[in-house]
């Protein structure tokens, strides 16, 4: 009977481990290439913890504040960080191209052009 708890304490820190899992956005990408469905289904309503390079910072058609995040320098974004708020255009600039970065935010969306994580926040900006 004693094992019961300490069994319920290992599966709760595996569950707290893997759920604060770094994704990467070529990792992301190929998940949602492979079965767009069951990624959509798997990623709603979550928070994304994500470590990629800056490919570019812009202002979305939106007006929102956007980070465009890559594996490597050069290739075509896939997935987008979109900042918190309209006013946080201004935190664009602590952003610089090449740079690595980990941010966390909340899926939105998954379409064939892009995966897109809002009200991100990074570590360290």
């Amino acid at each position: 009977m004693t094992r019961f708890p300490i069994f319920l304490a290992l599966f709760l820190l595996v569950q707290v481990v893997f759920a604060n899992e770094l994704a990467t956005p070529g990792a992301l990408w190929a998940s949602f290439q492979a079965n767009p469905d069951a990624f959509r289904e798997k990623h709603r309503g979550t928070k994304i913890n994500i470590s990629g390079i800056v490919a570019d910072t812009h202002i979305s058609i939106y007006l929102t504040p956007v980070v465009s995040l890559v594996d490597k320098v050069g290739e075509e974004p896939k997935v987008i960080c979109v900042l918190p708020n309209r006013s946080d255009a201004s935190k664009l600039s602590n952003y610089k191209k090449g740079e690595l970065v980990k941010m966390t935010g909340n899926f939105y969306a998954a379409r064939e052009e892009k995966i897109v994580i809002k009200q991100c926040q990074a570590e360290g900006k």
